[in-house]
């Protein structure tokens, strides 16, 4: 009997215990070690979408006129010390309705979706020059929000206030992945104008630099699947150790077991 059982945990241990190959981010494969490379990183300018979020700020040498298109609730937000700095956003700034148009002070409605910031900021400054004499205006993303599902160890919702995000910050600020996670198939589900689009992408490649994925766009959505392992890991092990130990208590409560049987037999 102990025959049979002594492979079985072997076979065990080699299918549970997850090889550095699976773990580890933008390997070099064919490189030669400490070679300097460089990427030329692929960055496609955002496009702006229904219920994306503007920072607009306009300025001009009469602080009064230019106050006039400052959002309505930028002072009761200001003092709400309580909200993150994505709550803010969402208070403070325009918000690009179902119609794709923004409500601007004084101007009213202006479409703007389906434009870069680039050029929401032209078709912005065109309106308000009918009001002020060379306004400065400047036109930010309110953050970049994406969610995090899966083998992360903090799956959840996230803000992150910068104007690019690459996707190794997602990852980083949703804690990293699980030991468990499938690194080789990230989905990258993507919104844009006609619907949703799925992507599937390795990062343990270091040809993800060169992506048009590498930075990540405002509501994505990253989902990352558990390898098999999983299947055997909650009784197996996922390191080698945790497999080893496992599997020497299995063969000490099997001997025990014919032990046992034998003491019987042998009554």
């Amino acid at each position: 009997m102990l025959r049979k059982i002594i492979p079985l945990i072997l076979v065990c241990f080699l299918v549970s215990c997850i090889p550095n190959k699976q773990i580890v981010y933008l390997q070099d494969g064919e490189i030669v070690a400490n070679e300097d490379l460089l990427y030329a990183i692929t960055y496609n300018e955002y496009v702006l979408q229904k219920g994306d979020i503007l920072n607009i700020e306009i300025t001009s040498v009469d602080p009064s006129i230019a106050e006039i298109f400052r959002s309505s609730s930028a002072g009761n937000a200001a003092g709400q010390l309580a909200q993150n700095g994505a709550d803010l956003n969402y208070l403070t700034g325009f918000l690009i309705n179902e119609n794709g148009d923004i409500d601007l002070p004084l101007i009213g409605n202006l479409q703007l979706a389906g434009f870069t910031l680039q050029k929401s900021k032209i078709e912005i400054a065109r309106e308000v020059k009918k009001y002020i004499n060379e306004p400065y205006i400047v036109v930010r993303l309110g953050g970049i929000r994406f969610s995090a599902l899966g083998e992360f160890n903090n799956p959840g919702r996230y803000s992150i206030l910068q104007s690019k995000v690459t996707i190794f910050e997602a990852i980083a600020d949703a804690g990293d992945l699980s030991i468990l996670a499938n690194r080789k198939e990230l989905l990258l589900i993507r919104k844009n104008e006609n619907g949703l689009s799925t992507h599937r992408i390795d990062l343990t490649q270091r040809e993800l630099l060169s992506s048009p994925f590498y930075y990540i766009q405002p509501n994505d959505m990253l989902y990352v699947e558990p390898l098999p392992v999983r299947q055997l890991g909650g009784g197996v092990g996922v390191t080698g150790f945790e497999t080893f130990t496992t599997a020497l208590s299995i063969i000490s409560s099997a001997l025990v077991l014919i032990i046992s049987i034998n003491n019987l037999n042998g009554q």
